[in-house]
């Protein structure tokens, strides 16, 4: 049946391989219980059995067994009476090298590790809850920074551009990658021989001391830039010992006492801190005590990579980003979790201070992309990686110590998140079949005489694509979803055609149903997927498709049509938290009220 009395154009020629341009976001809600879950446990069988078979030698590993130490971790907040029993870690496992035998010999979630640059995240925590604002230059808070005739023009670095890696300054002082004992070995590979004079005058492993602050300071007056600001991102671990010290100046207290205010109190952590740690709870590689970073001082380098912590600390601090209690407003969260720029690859970003990475192969049987927000970490003798997948409300935790020339860390990592990916997301399938099935006008004394008399069908249903597939939308018989590419084709043609694949996602706006316990009303919207026309079949000019075939548009078209003041890609489930029943979907552009599913 027709709905709109419209002039139907010929068909336009479309992008034959498009796949869809999916929200980048949850595409359902993101699974709970995952520790009660026969999926979850399974994929962590199977992996513990494959690490168990790589310890006993009957599977290669990829490193020295005897000599490494790990500890791995799935986390997840969402789970039941989490608030009350601390708990966010769903799955752990522990290996203690035979060969380690300084340290602790009973190797737990409570065992202290160096964790190198994911104290990069610690230090970016203390800054964006400070009240320093980001825009301040550095040099408002080191003034002695800006002298005449340094190469670096301070007074143009912020504070934000020292936390996200775009100050472009070097990644380390000069002295820190000095190793006087490895003098040999530049002399033999042809370098000139130096003396003890041309080395900096602090830090310089095996002849110098640490450098202090005004040691720091002054070397920076003769530091090359690497580029200009915000250019490009460089790495840069300077940078955070230089907010470390803004940050003490501003506060009038020390970064101990920072990080014991910003971040190990308020979300009870018990095993973190800037090294030394605790030795009888240490993991210590086997190695010579001048190849291994424990018990090591720092200084002021503790805010770019001197920190201590645990396998349940660092679940914790990831439990509390990923429910978006770290900051006063969830929206803090979702801001930190951003890119800031980027790198040469498509697939890796770079934000405050996370390392991204987005890949599109975690999941062979519902591709999508999938950003894997982490931070690794290097010590002396350890690797460690810290990485949150918010679209599945996850995160893993990797600690490792033992011989730096192994790929421990990366193996490892593959490992662990390559197995349980897949299984998060068929397990977030599973809990989220409930939004399915055909929705209609309930028969009952609530209903009016027009929704009896117009009534309205929404059937969703669940199939290899992503979220959930509007399957039919109906009114009085009319087809809604037809009746909506026509209407785009004709007021909005210049933003190009709507695909003819309607699916929903949740949109993480809710309300709570004011006399009903436990329920809530669940905005998800339904994505328009505008589709590229097939330049190259319409056009003989040079360079069609190459460009255009790329295109992804779905995002700048949300709440775009709208009827009777309604967003024509706008439905709201009725959900009871407590039972978990989904209570009817209510589309509000066609006023069809609480639809519900037939109960037999």
């Amino acid at each position: 049946m027709a709905l709109f009395g419209v002039c139907i154009r010929a068909s336009p020629t479309l992008l034959p391989s498009w796949t869809g341009c999916p929200v980048n976001g949850p595409l359902l809600p993101r699974p709970t219980d995952l520790g009660n879950s026969q999926i979850i446990q399974n994929a962590t069988a199977k992996l513990a059995h494959a690490l168990d078979l790589s310890i006993r030698g009957e599977r290669k590993a990829g490193f020295q067994v005897d000599n490494t130490s790990f500890s791995l971790a799935l986390v997840s907040p969402y789970t039941p009476d989490s608030d009350q029993t601390g708990e966010d870690i769903i799955w752990s496992y522990h290996h203690l090298g035979k060969n380690n035998v300084q340290g602790t010999n009973d190797l737990g979630d409570d065992s202290q590790y160096m964790i190198g640059s994911i104290s990069k995240v610690f230090s970016d925590l203390i800054l964006l809850q400070s009240d320093l604002d980001l825009n301040d230059p550095i040099t408002q808070y080191l003034p002695e920074l800006e002298r005449e005739g340094t190469p670096i023009q301070w007074s143009n670095i912020t504070l934000s551009a020292l936390s996200n890696h775009l100050a472009g300054i070097p990644s380390n002082l000069p002295s820190s990658f000095e190793w006087y004992s490895l003098r040999s070995y530049f002399e033999q590979f042809g370098f000139p021989v130096l003396e003890n004079g041309s080395y900096p005058i602090c830090g310089v492993s095996g002849l110098s001391k640490a450098c202090n602050e005004q040691q720091i300071i002054d070397m920076m007056a003769s530091t090359l830039p690497v580029q200009q600001p915000y250019s490009q991102p460089i790495y840069s671990s300077l940078a955070f010992s230089l907010l470390g010290m803004a940050l003490s100046r501003k506060t009038n207290k020390t970064y101990q006492v920072l990080l014991d205010i910003a971040i190990i109190r308020p979300i009870g952590l018990t095993n973190t801190g800037i090294s030394p740690g605790d030795t009888e709870k240490a993991v210590i590689p086997p190695l010579d005590p001048t190849s291994q970073g424990w018990g090591a001082d720092y200084g002021l380098n503790a805010p770019g990579g001197g920190l201590y912590s645990s396998l349940r600390d660092l679940s914790t601090l990831a439990a509390r980003i990923l429910d978006y209690s770290i900051f006063p407003s969830p929206g803090m969260t979702h801001q930190w979790l951003k890119p800031q720029s980027m790198t040469a690859s498509t697939n890796n970003l770079v934000g405050r201070p996370w390392e991204i990475q987005r890949t599109e192969n975690l999941v062979p049987r519902n591709p999508h992309t999938v950003d894997i927000y982490s931070k690794s970490g290097g010590a002396p003798g350890y690797i460690s990686q810290l990485s949150l997948v918010d679209q599945y409300g996850v995160g893993f935790v990797v600690l490792t110590a033992g011989p730096l020339e192994d790929a421990t860390a990366s193996i490892l990592n593959d490992a662990l998140i390559t197995s349980l990916i897949p299984a998060i997301d068929q397990e977030g399938h599973r809990q989220a079949r409930k939004y399915t099935g055909n929705f209609s006008v309930p028969v009952s004394s609530g209903v009016n005489s027009t929704q009896k008399e117009m009534p309205v069908e929404l059937n969703l249903i669940m199939d290899s694509g992503t979220g959930l597939k509007i399957y039919s939308l109906t009114r009085n018989g009319s087809d809604i979803l037809g009746g909506i590419q026509e209407l785009w084709a004709t007021m909005i043609p210049e933003t190009g055609i709507l695909g003819s694949d309607f699916r929903i996602y949740p949109a993480e706006v809710e309300v709570k149903v004011e006399g009903e316990d436990g329920v809530f009303l669940e905005d998800w919207r339904i994505n328009f997927d505008v589709v590229p026309h097939d330049n190259a079949a319409i056009s003989d000019l040079p360079g069609q498709g190459k460009l255009s075939s790329k295109v992804c548009t779905s995002w700048q078209v949300a709440a775009w049509l709208y009827y009777g003041g309604e967003a024509l890609d706008r439905v709201v489930f009725k959900v009871n938290r407590t039972s978990g029943e989904v209570l009817g979907i209510d589309v509000p552009f066609l006023r069809s009220g609480i639809l519900n599913k037939p109960r037999f």
